[in-house]
């Protein structure tokens, strides 16, 4: 099941018919990662989502659909550009390879 609301989204945001949109919305309800599946300012963005509508944030393809525990999808929107890429750590303009390496031997906390 899904929103009209949610179908409009999707055809607005994705680009996609009427029929390419509610398959869309399947597959992001039945193949979706949730939370649990990221780690830390993932993690942190949907669960922030999640309490904010009450229901189930799952991503998709690049973009998160909010869930209710029906299984209706009530909206959908892109993800921001940073969520799901790796961090690399700098020291000045260079970016540091071995982090572990780093961290041992040159890291001093405050």
């Amino acid at each position: 099941m899904t929103t009209y609301h949610a179908i409009q989204r999707t055809q607005e945001r994705a680009n996609l018919n009427l029929h390419r949109s509610l398959r869309f919305i399947s597959n992001a309800i039945n193949r979706g990662k949730s939370a649990e599946a990221f780690h830390s300012i993932e993690r942190e963005y949907l669960l922030e989502k999640e309490s904010k509508y009450g229901c189930v944030a799952l991503v998709y393809n690049t973009f998160c659909f909010i869930v209710n525990d029906e299984d209706t999808c009530i909206t959908m929107y892109s993800l921001p550009t940073w969520f799901g890429k790796k961090r690399n750590l700098y020291v000045g303009k260079e970016r540091v390879k071995d982090k572990r390496r780093y961290k041992k031997f040159y890291y001093q906390p405050c």
